[in-house]
């Protein structure tokens, strides 16, 4: 779909109005060419509430500092300035970028040269798909309600999270939802007759595809159960108007006798980012791969280190199965009840990624492959071997300090992601 883009010019009285614009016809032209483009000036720029737009505040004259000091904070965040090569405009953009950063307010500077080159011009165009991704990614999160089902897993004693930052800095709204909540729902999922419905169309059809996939000891009892948690997780979903969760999973374990591994794999798959554990950091990080990639992801442990090829084994029981060749379901590893995911994930590139700290404003993120599926009885159920590009790459992910779980995103992302923690 072709990209909405207006450019937000700030121009000073004193230099003329004919040449102003008339200078910028090739900077206009190339943007024609490329996007679904708007000029318009800063006095009259307004903001169009629901329509999808990237918003760059081009600096088109000097002089013009004042006026972006009234006008600036109608852009969307991040916020992307543009210079080029005429009126003073370099001059004045870098004034105003130093304002930025003086004021700790996070910014990209693009520049139109005079004269530009045909690979500097695609990598330039490049970058703002990227931003105008990174915006989306900020708008979204921003209207993020998380469901927090439970607390944190007691094991996840670095995962402590300070929430009142993200709300003040982003909106994000947490909701806290008693585990009991959803127990008593489970109990009585057979008196619920709304749209989660244990007899609905869906239902049904994804515990007839569920029960041809089990192995070892489980049941068409253990599938139903775990579609049961699903749909009841759904109901707090719609009753709450939630747009991610993250669930105290092993509490479910001895009060309902199944687990949430299925329904996690499921609800990832189907757009709503998922989390297991009660842990924030790593759902955080799913929340940021999926909106800025529009991406499943899988939250997985470390399992063993090989350093002779610079390998990380990782496992969990919860992989979405979306990128994945083929899978079983198997009891869930720890427990040995409900459903656990054995997914054979697709061999190739992949992005390790996780933020923490208590104002997660950590991350860590490197490229590397998935060379294996491996099969170790002792591990969670979807196990794969990734593979470091060096062992000094593999050192820094293990000395980041941010947890016991990752995030593993299918392809190479390490750009957009590290932007994006340029502008957080």
């Amino acid at each position: 779909m072709e990209l909405n883009l207006t450019l937000v010019v700030f121009a000073s009285n004193l230099h003329d109005g004919n040449s102003v614009s008339g200078s910028r016809e090739t900077l206009y032209s190339d943007f024609k060419s490329r996007y679904s483009l708007k000029v318009v000036s800063a006095q009259e720029y307004e903001p169009i509430k629901g329509q999808e737009e990237f918003a760059i505040a081009f600096i088109a004259t000097g002089g013009t500092e004042q006026l972006f000091l009234k006008h600036w904070q109608k852009i969307s965040k991040p916020l992307v300035i543009l210079s080029d090569s005429f009126h003073n405009s370099l001059a004045a953009t870098l004034e105003i970028s130093t304002w930025l950063t003086n004021k700790g307010i996070k910014h990209r500077h693009l520049d139109y040269p005079i004269d530009p080159s045909k690979k500097y011009l695609e990598e330039l165009h490049e970058e703002i798909s990227m931003l105008c991704n990174i915006q989306k990614a900020f708008k979204e999160i921003t209207n993020t309600k998380v469901g927090l089902i439970g607390d944190a897993s007691p094991w996840l004693i670095s995962s402590d999270v300070d929430k009142y930052s993200l709300t003040s800095r982003f909106g994000v709204k947490f909701v806290d939802i008693p585990v009991i909540t959803l127990e008593e729902k489970f109990k009585n999922i057979q008196n619920y007759t709304g749209k989660y419905a244990l007899n609905s169309e869906d239902s049904l059809k994804l515990i007839d595809n569920f029960r041809k996939l089990t192995v070892g000891d489980r049941t068409s009892n253990d599938v139903t159960d775990a579609v049961k948690l699903y749909i009841s997780i759904k109901q707090l979903v719609q009753e709450n108007e939630l747009n991610a969760l993250s669930i105290k999973c092993f509490d479910l374990i001895h009060t309902c006798n199944t687990t949430a591994c299925l329904a996690l794999s499921v609800l990832n798959d189907r757009g709503l980012v998922s989390g297991c554990e009660g842990d924030i950091p790593t759902l955080w990080s799913m929340i940021i791969a999926r909106s800025l990639l529009n991406k499943a992801v899988f939250m997985a442990n470390p399992s063993s280190i090989d350093r002779s090829d610079n390998t990380v084994d990782f496992a969990h029981c919860t992989a979405p199965v979306s990128f994945s060749e083929s899978y079983t379901l198997p009891s869930h590893y720890e427990s040995k009840q409900g459903i656990g995911v054995a997914a054979k994930l697709i061999l190739g590139k992949y992005t390790i990624f996780k933020c923490g700290g208590e104002k997660l404003d950590k991350y860590f993120v490197a490229h590397g492959e998935v060379i294996q599926n491996t099969n170790v009885t002792e591990r969670c159920r979807t196990q794969v071997k990734f593979r470091f590009k060096s062992g000094e790459e593999m050192d820094s992910f293990l000395n980041s300090h941010l947890g016991n779980h990752i995030v593993l995103i299918p392809g190479k992302h390490k750009k957009e992601i590290t932007s994006f923690f340029e502008l957080y």
